[in-house]
């Protein structure tokens, strides 16, 4: 029995000793890691760090957090951030992102609130810190910027997993629902105004591969870039128009794609409406296309559901023959 005893309490204070080092550890670490950024000319301040959690967790906790990357002028400040973790298992945490917090560029600010922003992520052993696998969930979200818009979004899921064998890709997996674009973005977009201010859904399955890996570089050098996008299904519904698409697109070194995706639209006559009342379709022309477009849909046999082509070409965006406007750019800053 005393042997035992004596067993648990030596156990106990090596236990105590590896959570005191670790912790001491921790908050060393990531003090010094703020410095490192301020050395390379970043802004970037807190005002307090804690450790606590003892003994079966380490609980990280700042206090008013600002990061500024001088590279993309992109800046971002919270009144608190916190990181979770189990003592037995710190390759794996929880990030917890304050109700409101604030992202600047050299445009404009935005504040950003949320009910709950948390992510849960692993980490391959080592100190580049890869990102093996994360989710992420997001309720409630609202943005406000001082340029005047106003976008909200009621939730949202990102999940995000590394393609064993295939060097830097990820298997990504996002749902939305109830988001609220910019009113003038929709404006701008569906000037025929047939479309409502609420996006039902979108949910996303895709593979992408970057031209390098996740880790603590990504923050401390530069954003990872997509090069390829190996889209396995798209699914949107905004209003009476639903999207479904897939397909695959490569993305140059401008963030600009190339290739093509397979897009079956529901109720597609109302994206030669939003064409025609954004201008990119002359009326004349507009009428030309819908006939030609319910040719096609018509020899599908359902008039109101049409399969074509998106094609992405030289900074363009084409459906079937309908120019559609300038391609999306993939560029992550």
């Amino acid at each position: 029995m005393r042997l035992l005893l004596t067993l648990v309490v030596l156990g106990a204070a090596l236990w105590s000793g590896y959570w005191a080092v670790a912790a001491r550890g921790l908050e060393t670490g990531l003090a010094a890691w703020v410095e490192a950024r301020r050395a390379e000319g970043w802004a970037a301040d807190y005002a307090a760090l804690e450790v606590a959690g003892f003994p079966t967790r380490f609980d990280i906790a700042f206090d008013g957090l600002m990061l500024a990357d001088p590279d993309t002028g992109l800046a971002w400040s919270a009144p608190g951030f916190r990181i979770e973790a189990a003592a037995h298992r710190p390759n794996r945490i929880t990030a917890i992102w304050p109700k409101a917090q604030q992202i600047a560029t050299p445009a404009e600010k935005i504040a950003i609130g949320a009910a709950r922003m948390e992510g849960q992520l692993a980490f391959r052993p080592g100190p580049a810190l890869e990102v093996a696998h994360a989710s992420y969930v997001l309720d409630q979200v609202s943005l406000a910027s001082t340029l005047g818009w106003q976008a909200s979004m009621a939730q949202a899921e990102l999940g995000s997993a590394a393609v064993e064998g295939r060097k830097n890709a990820h298997r990504i997996a996002f749902s939305a629902e109830e988001m609220r674009p910019p009113a003038r973005l929709v404006a701008l977009l569906d000037r025929a105004g047939v479309l409502p201010a609420l996006f039902e859904h979108v949910r996303i399955e895709a593979v992408l591969d970057f031209d390098a890996p996740w880790d603590r570089h990504a923050i401390e050098d530069r954003r990872p870039q997509i090069t390829r996008i190996e889209l396995g299904g798209l699914d949107a519904k905004w209003g009476d128009l639903e999207l479904r698409a897939a397909g695959d697109l490569d993305v140059d070194a401008e963030g600009l794609p190339a290739g093509l995706l397979t897009v079956r639209a529901t109720n597609w006559r109302e994206m030669v409406a939003i064409a025609r009342g954004s201008g990119r379709l002359p009326p004349g022309l507009a009428d030309r296309v819908e006939d030609a477009l319910g040719l096609l849909a018509g020899l599908g046999g359902r008039p109101e559901t049409l399969d074509i082509p998106l094609r992405f070409a030289a900074g363009q965006t084409w459906l079937g023959p309908v120019p559609v406007g300038p391609a999306p750019d993939f560029t992550i800053r």
